[in-house]
């Protein structure tokens, strides 16, 4: 299986010059870019995501996208709104889906509002990891639960919350 890691929020060595709040993990598992979100997020945290995200998308083959934002509490406005660009860069870089976890219906109405409503054949939202696997299994992206490589960020992220 192959994995490449960049955890954020342990990570000290990473020098940017702003005032980011909010904490993630990236990895790719096989052709799936599983993006993990804790807390909540400002404008500069969100770019800082996405510009980690760019660097870790597998660009020149097909991907998918899996967002667990269980742990998510929300992002100011500036911050969402930003998240049509990023998806804009996705779909033209070779991601052909996006699943997101968000367990709460009303988390998950006010982040599709505010981030644009497109089909749910590019962008599903989920209640839980499992459904959300199945549904990118179905489109062609073999992952389950026992692939997703997040758990100890989470763990971490929890008990530092």
């Amino acid at each position: 299986m192959q994995q490449i890691e960049y955890n954020h929020a342990f990570d000290n060595t990473v020098l940017i010059p702003m005032k980011i709040h909010g904490e993630w993990a990236i990895t790719l598992v096989r052709n799936v870019l599983v993006r993990t979100t804790s807390g909540s997020f400002n404008e500069d945290g969100t770019w800082a995501c996405f510009r980690d995200t760019k660097q870790k998308a597998p660009v020149g083959s097909a991907w998918a996208g899996l967002t667990n934002a269980e742990y998510w509490e929300m992002s100011n406005i500036d911050s969402l709104q930003a998240f049509p660009e990023m998806r804009d860069w996705a779909f033209n870089h070779g991601c052909v889906c996006l699943a997101v976890v968000v367990p709460d219906t009303l988390r998950q109405e006010i982040h599709r509002r505010q981030t644009g409503n497109l089909p749910e054949n590019l962008v599903h939202y989920f209640s839980t990891l499992k459904d959300a696997c199945d549904w990118l299994t179905s489109r062609g992206f073999d992952f389950s639960v026992a692939d997703y490589p997040h758990a100890d960020f989470i763990a971490k992220t929890q008990k530092s919350g």
